[in-house]
């Protein structure tokens, strides 16, 4: 019997923000993750490894991110900063 592999757990609190932010704002603009990975030129498992904290994006990216979204960049980094910092209180 061939066994499962780990699944990578982050443990970077940026990557996670990053992440979190893109989820949130992915989930409130009803896209599935195959819309916004199409939406923005990406393969589906770039973005699940990026919404887990796996992969640290590029700026671009992240900007190419927030730009599928119909979002300003400076709002998907405002969250990021907004979940790091609530995070580290807890």
């Amino acid at each position: 019997m061939q066994r499962r592999a780990r699944h990578i757990q982050p443990t970077d609190l940026k990557r996670k923000a990053i992440g979190a932010a893109v989820a949130e704002l992915r989930r409130a603009a009803g896209f599935s993750q195959e819309r916004l990975s199409s939406d923005c030129g990406f393969e589906r498992t770039y973005l699940s490894r990026v919404e887990r904290g796996i992969l640290n994006p590029t700026a671009i990216r992240v900007w190419t991110i927030a730009d599928a979204l119909k979002v300003p960049f400076r709002e998907l980094v405002g969250r990021m900063e907004t979940w790091a910092v609530e995070q580290g209180r807890r």
